[in-house]
């Protein structure tokens, strides 16, 4: 535990940072499997239009930086890749 107020007060910051973090980014791996569930019923059409949301939620996580830019990244090139090839 800390001992000085300041320190004392970091925790309480850090804490709620926390929560809010884990709850976005357990809002974008909702969103991931949604998308990935579209995916394997070969719906291209819907998967199209949820890319577009996941991919916002994947850029607000990376500005806020509670993902990296490269994860990021390579979960939306990912996402992209698969849903193309429905279409083959």
């Amino acid at each position: 535990m800390p001992q000085h107020k300041s320190s004392k007060k970091r925790l309480r910051q850090s804490d709620k940072k926390k929560v809010i973090n884990k709850s976005f980014k357990s809002n974008v791996n909702t969103e991931i499997k949604a998308i990935e569930k579209l995916i394997n019923d070969k719906n291209q059409e819907e998967s199209m239009k949820k890319l577009k949301g996941v991919m916002s939620l994947l850029h607000k996580a990376t500005k806020k930086k509670i993902i990296n830019l490269n994860k990021a990244s390579r979960t939306i090139s990912k996402i992209q890749k698969n849903i193309s090839s429905i279409s083959k």
